[in-house]
């Protein structure tokens, strides 16, 4: 489902989108294999950019 989000972002001319994730999330890798790195933390969390 993220990768048809991505898509659709880039489709619709977005050249990045960012989002936050607790540390502790599972989901946090597979934000990265999907291409977004870490771009900024906090104690508790990640804030994840991915160009499109």
């Amino acid at each position: 489902m993220m990768k048809e989000m991505l898509n659709l972002l880039r489709n619709h001319g977005y050249k990045s989108v960012s989002l936050s994730v607790q540390k502790a999330n599972y989901a946090a890798k597979m934000y990265q294999k999907l291409g977004f790195k870490i771009v900024n933390e906090n104690k508790d969390e990640w804030i994840m950019i991915c160009h499109l």
